[in-house]
């Protein structure tokens, strides 16, 4: 799944602040094989687009705008004026959270009203990350602080150079994800089920977008797990269902909050 959003400063100028979102979710698919892959052919999103594809080639960068390759510079020229920035990654892929370093050292270099977003973290951890971006916390505390072990079993060394990045320019760090607990009871009973106090943390989510019923469809048809635990098909695919509707609602409230905050 993802992990980061970044936004601009307090008084930022919103025409030229952005929200860098490092999101993983499903992020496998940046680097997939398209004729395993069948969510890279599926007819969804803008209507103009749905019947074009874009061929690519391993270590170039295309302009999805232009259909075009670009350089690493042109692609980050392209991103100034955008708000929000989504970089995917497979979690212990090394030279994929190299990439999303580098984007994100550009991207400061371009522009300081930076901002990073993680979606490992929950709400209720922002403080070890507020202390980290201010540079009150070394490694060893943060990482016994923020419980990165226990929240994210990810090696620290994968994002080390991006946090580094952020602490060093004190760029903040926000959390975006709702607890747990929370989803869970999403996904097991729906989101009606929540107190008043837990429906603050996650909007409720829409469930009948059409395209994402499709994507996310084809992903759970194709998600590599043993057979008895799709047997129930249906009722464990909407329960899946509920719950990543869920994640992606809060991200993107959360999202939201630190761009304006």
């Amino acid at each position: 799944r993802p992990e980061f959003a970044l936004s601009g400063g307090k008084n930022m100028n919103r025409n030229k602040a952005f929200t860098v979102l490092l999101a993983m979710l499903f992020s496998t698919l940046i680097f997939a094989d398209e004729t395993q892959d069948r969510t890279l052919r599926l007819k969804i999103g803008n209507p103009k687009l749905k019947n074009k594809t874009l061929e690519i080639e391993p270590g170039k960068i295309f302009s999805a705008k232009s259909g075009q390759v670009v350089s690493f510079g042109e692609m980050i020229k392209e991103m100034k004026d955008s708000r929000f920035i989504y970089v995917g990654e497979t979690h212990d892929c090394l030279p994929m959270h190299d990439i999303q370093f580098k984007i994100a050292e550009a991207l400061y270099q371009q522009n300081h009203k930076l901002a990073i977003g993680l979606e490992m973290f929950d709400v209720e951890w922002q403080t070890p990350l507020n202390k980290w971006s201010l540079g009150l916390l070394y490694q060893e505390e943060f990482l016994d602080d923020s419980q990165w072990y226990v929240n994210w079993n990810f090696n620290f060394k994968y994002y080390e150079k991006i946090f580094t990045l952020a602490k060093e320019n004190k760029v903040p760090m926000y959390a975006l994800n709702a607890p747990r607990k929370i989803i869970r009871k999403i996904r097991i009973l729906g989101w009606d089920s929540l107190t008043d106090e837990e429906k603050k943390y996650v909007p409720k989510p829409g469930l009948s977008n059409k395209d994402h019923i499709q994507l996310m469809q084809t992903i759970f048809e194709d998600m590599e797990m043993p057979e008895a635990m799709k047997g129930h098909g249906d009722i464990m695919y909407k329960a899946i269902y509920r719950a990543q509707s869920a994640w992606d609602e809060v991200m993107a409230a959360n999202t939201l909050r630190a761009a304006i905050s």
